[in-house]
């Protein structure tokens, strides 16, 4: 009788040592999920070397400068024009869903398509961005979900390959050279921001994209980035990649072209995304007001968040 209850108090204690590392393992996600972004992305942030911008949402943005030089038609590109690695997290229950996309040269492209598969992430997308570029740069979207931390060091991999003293984008200068930057707001209608060497305007589309049972934040990919880099006395190089359903990509393609803006790519970025979005690439170089124009008329073709109502 006596072992009977040494046995029971032995059970009874093993028990509750049990609930009480459940209930303290359980504890934790609360917390977890509570945290500020700026102290959940820490760790990210240092497994990436890099700083992230965090969005209003919560979700993480990381832009890595290429090294590679690489002009555009003759005109040589800031960091911020198409000559950056991007990754972009959310948090996603309890662990995080990436989206990144690699610039790579034509030989670099099948060793980091095998790299990214071998780190467990998905292949999306491979293809141009731009035409008349020297050296050619082409384009590796790639998607992941897990913890972020260790995508963050699988991606720092990646990027450690294509690129060597990498540089911070912060460190390039933005030099006006004669553009209105109120002026272009005011067309746009929405505030730029100064970052890369160039005014750049990140436009979120106004509806819900939907992704392996989450909604997208805009960071993610889900919005239209238009990007001025200034060139002399008052006009620009106009770098847009605009982010469409289907039923907006042929008034958008008809209007930048009947503008004299170059369409150099029309594809996909993603394989899950609801409704499904497709991505117009383009340029052109010319007075920086009326460049403004022309994208705000193509924007209007679009179903994306204005910040600033154009007079």
């Amino acid at each position: 009788m006596h072992g009977k209850a040494i046995k029971f108090s032995s059970l009874f204690l093993i028990l509750l040592l049990c609930m009480s590392i459940l209930g303290g393992a359980s504890a934790k996600i609360p917390d977890k999920e509570n945290v500020s972004a700026s102290d959940y992305w820490k760790p990210v942030e240092k497994a990436m070397a890099e700083k992230g911008k965090i969005s209003p949402d919560g979700a993480i943005k990381f832009t890595i400068p290429m090294t590679l030089n690489v002009t555009l038609d003759g005109i040589k590109l800031n960091p911020a024009t198409e000559r950056s690695h991007d990754f972009d997290f959310m948090r996603a229950g309890n662990k995080a869903m990436m989206v990144g996309e690699i610039g790579v040269t034509e030989k670099e492209a099948k060793n980091v398509s095998k790299m990214v598969l071998q780190s467990g992430f998905e292949v999306t997308a491979l293809h141009n961005h731009l035409l008349h570029l020297s050296p050619n740069v082409m384009w590796v979207h790639i998607y992941g979900y897990g913890d972020p931390v260790d995508m963050a060091k699988k991606i720092r991999n990646i990027t450690d390959y294509v690129n060597v003293n990498s540089s911070s984008i912060e460190g390039e200068k933005f030099q006006s050279k004669g553009i209105n930057t109120t002026e272009l707001d005011r067309i746009i209608g929405d505030k730029g921001t100064v970052e890369g060497g160039d005014y750049n305007y990140d436009i979120p589309r106004a509806d819900k994209i939907r992704m392996n049972g989450y909604v997208l934040s805009p960071t993610l990919d889900v919005s239209t980035m238009i990007n001025f880099q200034p060139l002399d006395n008052g006009s620009a190089l106009v770098v847009g990649e605009f982010a469409l359903e289907s039923n907006e990509v042929e008034p958008v393609v008809r209007i930048l072209t009947a503008n004299g803006v170059e369409v150099t790519a029309l594809h996909s970025h993603m394989l899950t995304e609801q409704p499904r979005l497709f991505y117009v690439h383009c340029w052109a170089t010319g007075d920086a007001t009326e460049l403004a124009g022309m994208m705000r008329e193509a924007l209007n073709e679009t179903n994306n968040k204005i910040g600033i109502e154009s007079s």
